[in-house]
């Protein structure tokens, strides 16, 4: 088990030799091994000793806290790397218009082309659905990166690109769901509510990845700096979202395996209920550890190496002023 996920409320969680044990009620209702462990997610309120999260940070695991709406709210992190070598490089790439402007051709560009690919595999296995006006868009969008002389002007055509992209995406949805347009803050329906859940635990992996190698994950280059936004990681998500998280929706509304009576409504917008929520968790694990051919390598990976290896290529990329080599999904 790489990530632990704790999703009851009024749990304590205590080191107990080298397993977590976790009370509710004063009682040890399981054991988990730490041994291949690398993060643990908690959803609500539940707890961890002071000896356990000494014992966490010392084996590099980080400890994440999301609210029980399902909100990123903060993360308990090892020891920041010492690789400061890296984060002055950071900060001079940062600085330097040219390779901001080379690297964010980049980012857009694959986000672009995995989303074309992304709509020509669903067209194949949906062929009633006329997706042929959306790919067109893609591709005419692609093609316009290069001209591009601003990153304000990549984020323009990363703009328009988007909503054709997720009008598309609207139509391939079955079942009951209805999706009319990509929304958040607060979601205003299940298919929003599950792509922001979904991406928030892809920032959230790519963030610790960062900071473990050495990033300042603040400063990113294609996202502008924000004051709290981890704008790297919104960065290399870019390629990802498509690839990772918006075949994972589609995969459990199609499939039946979330269902609209799933969720619920509140003042924070739609919400899945905890059924739903430990379902898409599971099926977000499968995900990312399924083994597959990366067609360019004739290797096989998963999703999760796929993520360590964008970190790999970005510090290679940021260190040696190389151009970033991404993951492009092919059709």
């Amino acid at each position: 088990m790489q990530t632990l996920y704790i999703t009851d409320n009024g749990l304590q969680l205590k080191k107990r030799s080298n397993r977590i044990a976790v009370k509710k009620n004063g009682k040890v209702t399981k054991e988990i091994p730490i041994l291949d462990l690398k993060r643990v997610i908690i959803i609500g309120n539940s707890h961890l000793t002071a000896e356990l999260m000494r014992y966490l940070a010392s084996k590099g695991i980080e400890v994440a806290f999301l609210s029980s709406h399902l909100r990123f709210k903060f993360r308990i992190v090892p020891q920041t790397s010492k690789n400061i070598f890296l984060r002055i490089a950071q900060h001079e790439r940062y600085r330097d218009d040219s390779f901001r402007l080379r690297i964010s051709k980049i980012f857009v560009k694959t986000k672009l082309q995995n989303q074309k690919s992304f709509l020509v595999r669903y067209q194949r296995n949906q062929p009633d659905v006329n997706l042929g006006k959306y790919i067109k868009l893609l591709l005419n969008c692609a093609s316009k990166v290069e001209n591009k002389d601003s990153i304000e002007g990549l984020m323009g055509i990363e703009g328009a690109s988007a909503k054709g992209f997720f009008e598309a995406y609207g139509k391939l949805i079955k079942k009951e769901f209805e999706f009319k347009k990509r929304a958040y803050h607060p979601p205003p329906d299940p298919v929003n509510a599950m792509l922001s859940f979904g991406y928030m635990l892809l920032f959230n992996e790519l963030s610790g990845l960062l900071e473990a190698c050495g990033f300042d994950i603040y400063i990113g280059f294609l996202h502008s700096i924000v004051y709290g936004r981890a704008s790297l990681a919104n960065d290399l998500m870019e390629e990802l979202r498509s690839p990772v998280i918006d075949r994972l929706v589609l995969y459990l509304i199609n499939k039946g395996i979330i269902k609209k009576t799933s969720f619920k409504s509140g003042q924070k917008g739609v919400l899945m209920k905890d059924s739903a929520r430990d379902s898409f968790l599971a099926n977000y694990e499968n995900f990312m550890t399924a083994s597959f051919l990366d067609i360019k390598t004739k290797k096989r990976t998963n999703y999760r190496k796929i993520l360590q290896q964008r970190v790999y290529e970005i510090e290679k990329a940021v260190l040696n002023n190389y151009d970033y080599t991404p993951f492009v999904l092919y059709t």
